[in-house]
């Protein structure tokens, strides 16, 4: 299990890196969905498939796809001639910095939780993860979950008028 989760590791880190260093763009959505599957490989080694098989169903399937259409539909040559600013440069590395130093704040000063309430490892094993989602969603959570659900409806009128008028 270790060696996975080093292998999944390098695999998330290099694909990561590449999706910033790379200066065509649908090269870099490629190693976005590279990157997409490795975290569903972490997810997997922490025995929640289910949460596996939404990452690649919903990021490296629908976002990706999104992805992809927008980069298509971009002015790419325009995009390619802008020269960036200086001011541009300084918030991007000043950014960096930040999130580099609360990366290494954390793995320094991080406490571990263990699972608190009745959702021990043992009994997650024996029910499985999917069933503990099912019954925090439609129980605990159901109004944020039907909210949700309104709002992605209500997205989905929107786009097909939005559609509908275009043509």
């Amino acid at each position: 299990m270790e060696a996975l989760f080093y292998i999944f590791s390098f695999i998330a880190i290099f694909s990561a890196l590449m999706v910033i260093t790379m200066r065509n763009p649908m090269t870099s959505a490629l190693y976005l969905i590279l990157c997409f599957f490795a975290f569903a490989g972490f997810y997997v080694i922490l025995d929640m498939q289910f949460l596996a098989a939404m990452q690649i169903l919903v990021y490296a399937g629908a976002i990706m796809v999104l992805i992809v259409l927008v980069i298509m539909l971009l002015n790419i040559s325009k995009i390619k001639d802008m020269k960036p600013y200086l001011h541009q440069k300084i918030i991007g590395v000043l950014i960096s910095l930040i999130l580099f130093i609360e990366i290494i704040f954390y793995i320094f000063h991080g406490a571990q939780k263990k699972p608190i309430g009745i959702f021990t490892h043992a009994l997650i094993k024996k029910i499985g993860n999917t069933q503990v989602i099912g019954e925090f969603l439609f129980t605990e959570y159901v109004l944020p979950f039907e909210i949700a659900s309104i709002l992605l409806f209500v997205a989905i009128i929107g786009a097909y008028l939005f559609a509908k008028k275009k043509f």
